[in-house]
């Protein structure tokens, strides 16, 4: 075999020469591919990336997920780390400078990127044409945005950042207002859209340090000045990679993860299972036997202490290994960590392999993700005296990165089930009541059927959409509010965000009671928006909302309703006749108001006055009405997928406590009422009922459900004495009890109004629900 000399040339190069017998053709390496022949590589494994964007996902609890890429995605490559993150659970990408954000675009990128790095008057007009969010945090940057906006003829979306403490490049505490109004000034204008409002935490390895409590108080009062000032931003976001996974109160609406990402453990003395993306290695270029006194490198500041071998590494720190951790570094060399032999050149590297000699071509791991035995990233930092951060992005242009690619993400089992919205809460005053309705329509949907998802309308109208696949089992209105709270957004806003959620239902269950929702306010919103629900249409909800609009289609086809009168804006006396008309008792009743609220039961015309107080805090429109002295029936009339009607067996109410008629008290309170199902009542008038029943059900126009509400007029004449277009809905209330007295479960019951919305819009999920 021939005889091979290997020694340093002094600019670095390698150079050989071999004895006379050598063959004059060069060696094969086993691997003569390119990528075996480089003297160094970064090896970017892209399933860490994948694995570290799941946890962190996972860990946002609800929080959506920027993937920050700057400074080329910490030098792991800004383009394939965006690719990956997005594929596993990242919906936005950060990126610090233009070019940065451009570049993700042309790679055809379309996800939303915020850029936040640039001059004041820097021509951002590409930048908004390409549809990316800029940071402004001064009067200049924000004026500078608008510019460009109005030349480019497209509203800039905008985030901006408030000084919560760090003290850098957030507006402070004084101009943070004057910040806000310009940036109201610029969307009355029609120049900007403030997409968000952002800052940063002092301590990002710390995010349980006693400052962040301050930080947060800090972020939601500029917040409330933004809100104030008539900003409405949909996106706030304030956590970084230690706050996502250990700060759940710093989440808002978004998480900034950038270090985490790229598997460095970013809370100080904690671990989450992140797994390090980058591996940073050369090649052994030389090797050889030194005696003990030899000085190695640069000043001699590393001397051999006894016989030894050295291995050159063709990485110095024009490669990312920092100059400053000459004295302490260690290499993973054949096999086992070796300790760097004196200075770190700009190019190359020596260490001490001892006894081993190692072999030409030899791998040397400068940090990787450990678990080989090699350092990591964070070590080296350690070593040097900074940061990870500045070790990954420190890894120079001239070491070629290779790719491991992340597998495809896990595809899930399509989810075949039906998407439901129960909708529930509203400003009237049924609120409490609605609450519980939905409570019990979302404890019993069956979970293998349906995925389904709460959405609260506050009583100030703003709506709040729950997780989007609520858990199954017992429910509560107490647990419902809890996972909708308020955001003050307000009415509009939280509109405009909730409307995805609306629409990509397959059916949405109004489950509201009173004005606002079953008088077809809602109803009318969801028709606008070609969303699927369950029960009454316009038409039906606001006639049958309106007592006095009811009576008067009812009579004209000649059903029985109570004698009543009404009684306009101001006006407050009744004549003589129309006194002799009703007689007393009678009822003063809003109009529009729904279930028993402000009514009142006059026993003397004296009283009149006061009754009609009470009952115009509801509604201008009053009505009052002769007293019906009999028995109290409800019927439920259900309509099936097929079209049938089907009207469930009579329900009589007996009213306890002494109290004179079923007020919303005794609707809605454990013990003041009592229910027998069926009705102890003669076969004919029975059925009479049911039939007048349905008879409403059409003269109204229904779908899907109503409950009638009669009176046995001494014992034996029915009159119709109200409409109920969505009824209670809790397991005790009157409709869902008529119906499992008929052998109708509350989960099938559920199920047959479903697939009857479903099937009445010719959706395709009408067969999933129907199976």
């Amino acid at each position: 075999m021939p005889t091979q000399f290997t020694h340093f040339h002094p600019h670095g190069v390698l150079m050989t020469r071999q004895s006379p017998s050598a063959r004059s053709e060069p060696e094969c390496d086993a691997h003569s591919d390119t990528v075996q022949h480089r003297l160094s590589e970064a090896v970017v494994d892209l399933s860490a990336v994948a694995h570290n964007t799941r946890i962190l996902a996972a860990r946002s609890r609800g929080a959506a997920l920027m993937a920050v890429v700057k400074a080329d995605g910490f030098g792991h490559g800004a383009v394939q780390v965006a690719r990956t993150a997005l594929a596993h659970g990242a919906t936005w990408l950060g990126a610090a400078s233009t070019p940065e954000t451009l570049e993700l675009r042309e790679a055809g990128i379309t996800a939303p990127i915020l850029g936040w790095m640039r001059l004041p008057r820097e021509d951002v007009t590409g930048v908004i044409r390409q549809d990316v969010d800029l940071s402004a945090a001064s009067l200049a940057h924000l004026a500078g945005i608008a510019a460009c906006a109005e030349k480019a003829g497209i509203p800039g979306a905008v985030h901006l950042e408030v000084d919560t403490g760090l003290g850098r490049n957030g507006a402070g505490t004084v101009d943070w207002p004057r910040l806000l109004e310009a940036a109201a000034e610029f969307e009355r204008r029609g120049l900007l859209r403030v997409r968000g409002i952002w800052s940063h935490l002092v301590h990002p390895d710390d995010p349980r340090h006693a400052g962040v409590a301050g930080q947060v108080d800090a972020f939601e009062t500029a917040v409330s000045q933004a809100r104030a000032a008539g900003l409405r931003p949909e996106v706030l976001h304030l956590a970084n990679s230690a706050a996502a996974l250990a700060a759940p109160d710093t989440h808002y609406d978004l998480v900034r993860a950038g270090l985490g990402l790229y598997g460095v453990e970013p809370v100080r003395g904690e671990s989450f299972g992140l797994r390090p993306a980058m591996t940073l290695r050369g090649r052994v270029i030389m090797s050889r036997r030194v005696e003990a006194g030899t000085g190695v490198s640069y000043g001699h500041e590393y001397v051999a202490e006894r016989p030894t071998s050295l291995a050159l590494v063709p990485l110095g720190f024009a490669d990312g290994l920092p100059f400053r951790a000459s004295r302490s570094a260690e290499i993973l060399v054949g096999g086992a960590r070796r300790r760097v032999a004196g200075r770190i050149a700009m190019d190359q590297c020596v260490v001490d392999t001892g006894d081993d000699q190692i072999a030409v071509g030899e791998d040397a791991v400068v940090f990787g993700p450990g678990d080989k035995g090699e350092p990591t990233a964070a070590e080296w930092a350690e070593w040097a005296g900074t940061v990870p951060h500045e070790i990954l992005t420190g890894v120079g242009p001239r070491v070629p990165r290779r790719y491991l690619h992340a597998d495809a993400p896990a595809v899930a089992p399509k989810d075949t089930r039906t998407r439901v919205v129960v909708l529930f809460g509203g400003p009237g005053g049924e609120h409490e009541v609605s609450c519980a309705s939905a409570a019990g329509i979302v404890g019993h949907l069956d979970r293998s059927r349906y995925a389904v998802q709460p959405v609260r309308i506050t009583r100030a109208r703003e709506w709040v959409p729950g997780p989007s696949d609520f858990p199954e089992g017992a429910c509560t209105a107490a647990g419902l509010t809890d996972v909708t709270p308020s955001r003050g957004m307000g009415a509009g806003d939280s509109l405009r965000a909730v409307l995805p959620h609306l629409a990509s239902a397959d059916a949405v269950v109004p489950a509201l009671h009173g004005p606002f929702g079953e008088d077809g306010t809602v109803q009318g919103l969801l028709e606008a928006a070609n969303v699927t629900y369950v029960g009454n249409g316009v038409s039906a909800s606001t006639i049958a909302m309106d007592k006095d609009a009811t009576k008067h289609i009812l009579s004209s086809v000649g059903l029985p309703v109570a004698d009543w009168t009404l009684l306009r804006g101001g006006d407050s006396t009744l004549s003589e006749a129309q006194r002799l008309r009703l007689g007393l008792p009678a009822f003063v009743k809003p109009a529009r108001a729904g279930s028993s609220i402000g009514v009142t039961r006059v026993e003397s015309w004296e009283d009149l006055g006061a009754a009609l107080g009470s009952a115009r805090s509801w509604d201008t429109k009053v009505l009052v009405e002769e007293a019906i002295h009999g028995r109290e029936i409800d019927i439920a009339v259900l309509e099936h997928p097929d079209g049938r009607l089907e009207a469930g067996p009579p329900l009589e109410i007996a009213v306890h406590d002494g109290r004179p008629f079923f007020d919303y008290e005794a609707k809605y309170g454990d013990t003041a009422a009592s229910y027998t199902i069926p009705a102890q009542l003669d076969e004919d008038i029975a059925k009479q009922l049911q039939r007048m029943a349905v008879d409403v059900f059409e003269a109204l126009n229904c779908s899907g459900l109503i409950r009638v509400d009669f009176f046995l007029r001494d014992g034996v004449q029915p009159v119709v004495n109200e409409v109920n277009t969505f009824p209670g809905f809790t397991a005790a209330s009157q409709y869902p009890r008529i119906w499992a007295a008929a052998g109708l479960s509350y989960e099938r019951l559920l199920d047959t109004l479903i697939t009857t919305a479903i099937t009445r819009t010719g959706s395709p999920a009408a067969g999933l629900a129907a199976r």
